[in-house]
């Protein structure tokens, strides 16, 4: 339950916020000035404040600073009078995330509360996710996302190999990454191998490395990555394109823990873990003569499907928040984050390119930033759909229509979650369909 200060010097007005802030389920208090304020700031944790420009004892633009050196991580919203617009300006500059004016409506005012804690709440789950698989990011809370992060557990307790399947860009690796970094008293090395870049006589060589003279620039003995990883785990990225003739190599590895290198006469014996991805549809593949049967049997064993993004409802709002965190201390910018408008097309766009395009996107965003919020231009700015066509034009209600809907999809079919989500009421929400 988040915590809200109403800091106005007008006593109906605070009455009136507080109440409604109480109906909305959070903690509220209330302060007439700047002096109150941070004393209550000072003996009280607070989430979000909504502070009036114009106080009596000091001005509210002034304010801000004193209360980001109490808390940074304070949200601060300003109450502004209709003359006041230039001023809010110079409010998100000095760190407000938003600002609302006077006379402003009710639906307005719970809309802006909604966002702004809802916001919060994410990037508090965000940051908690990050601790509960190993060390990789696993970010997620949808039901697809709560299915995969109970199969990485169960892989990370046992040593059979793994298949993990999704669309380009999914993060199959990062999943790869923290079944490894989950097992119990893990030590061993992580070794990634890309299945599709090299030809068949090479990819042999670079797997499962070669004898002194077994071809003639083999002067020396030379290890593959399959002993590379002895001890730990081997990733073969993209195991679809990994060429026919090597096939069984890799199935006698599966099934007997050894291996010969190129040239030689001797097995060798190691213990490692088989993780595999793939992006293709293995089992056409096997129809068509391209993937033995048997080895896509034994690499199956604990088949790990990931969802696209587009499947993932809230998730990728939670990506977002996490992906400008670590973009904004990688690029060493400070921005105050993304505008509704943002939070909404971030929601609403289809992500043909998975978590790569959204985090791609981000990044862009956050180096061309120049005034503080994330608008998110980049999306649709075109006017394109997806698939690269031009979208059809609709009408202002056909656009409303389209978008509650994926909303609605989104948070599958909670009307009250979609109502926040869009500000509005269940009652407006229930008309406009």
């Amino acid at each position: 339950m988040g915590a809200v200060l109403i800091v106005d010097d007008q006593e109906d007005l605070r009455f009136s916020l507080a109440k409604i802030v109480k109906k909305q389920g959070y903690r509220v208090t209330t302060a007439a000035n700047g002096a109150d304020a941070l004393d209550m700031l000072h003996s009280a944790i607070v989430d979000l404040v909504f502070l009036d420009i114009g106080l009596p004892d000091v001005s509210g633009i002034s304010l801000i600073g004193k209360i980001k050196e109490i808390s940074d991580d304070i949200d601060i919203v300003m109450l502004t009078g209709i003359n006041e617009a230039k001023t809010a300006v110079q409010a998100l500059r000095a760190g407000a995330v938003d600002y609302i004016v006077k006379p402003f409506d009710i639906i307005e005012f719970k809309a802006i509360l909604q966002r702004i804690l809802q916001a919060r709440l994410m990037r508090k789950k965000a940051a908690l996710l990050l601790q509960e698989v190993g060390i990789t990011p696993i970010i997620g809370i949808s039901p697809p996302m709560i299915r995969v992060k109970e199969a990485i557990r169960m892989a990370a307790r046992v040593d059979a190999a793994v298949l993990i399947t999704g669309e380009t860009g999914t993060g199959k690796e990062l999943v790869a990454r923290a079944i490894h970094n989950s097992r119990p008293g893990q030590n061993g090395v992580f070794v990634k191998v890309d299945c599709g870049t090299l030809s068949s006589n090479l990819m042999e060589s670079e797997l499962f490395g070669y004898d002194k003279g077994a071809f003639t620039d083999a002067q020396r003995d030379k290890k593959g990555l399959v002993e590379v990883a002895n001890g730990g785990t081997l990733f073969l990225d993209e195991i679809g394109n990994l060429p026919v003739d090597l096939q069984p190599k890799l199935l006698r590895l599966i099934e007997e823990s050894t291996f010969r290198r190129v040239g030689g006469l001797k097995d060798i014996e190691v213990k490692i873990r088989i993780i595999a991805a793939t992006n293709a549809d293995i089992e056409e593949q096997i129809d068509r003569g391209r993937f033995r049967e048997d080895l896509y049997y034994r690499l199956n064993v604990l088949p790990i499907p990931l969802p696209p993004l587009r499947d993932r409802g809230e998730d990728v709002l939670l990506l977002a928040d996490f992906f400008l965190q670590e973009l904004q201390r990688e690029l060493k910018k400070d921005l105050q984050g993304f505008t509704s408008e943002a939070r909404a097309k971030i929601l609403n766009h289809d992500w043909q390119g998975n978590i790569r395009e959204l985090r791609n996107l981000i990044e862009r965003e956050v180096i061309f930033n120049e005034s503080g919020l994330l608008t998110m231009a980049g999306i649709n700015a075109e006017g394109t759909s997806p698939g690269g066509k031009k979208a059809p034009l609709l009408s202002l209600r056909e656009m409303e229509q389209q978008y509650i809907r994926k909303v609605l999809n989104a948070v599958n079919n909670n009307k009250s979650k979609a109502a926040r989500i869009l500000g509005i009421s269940r009652t407006t929400l229930r008309d406009s369909l």
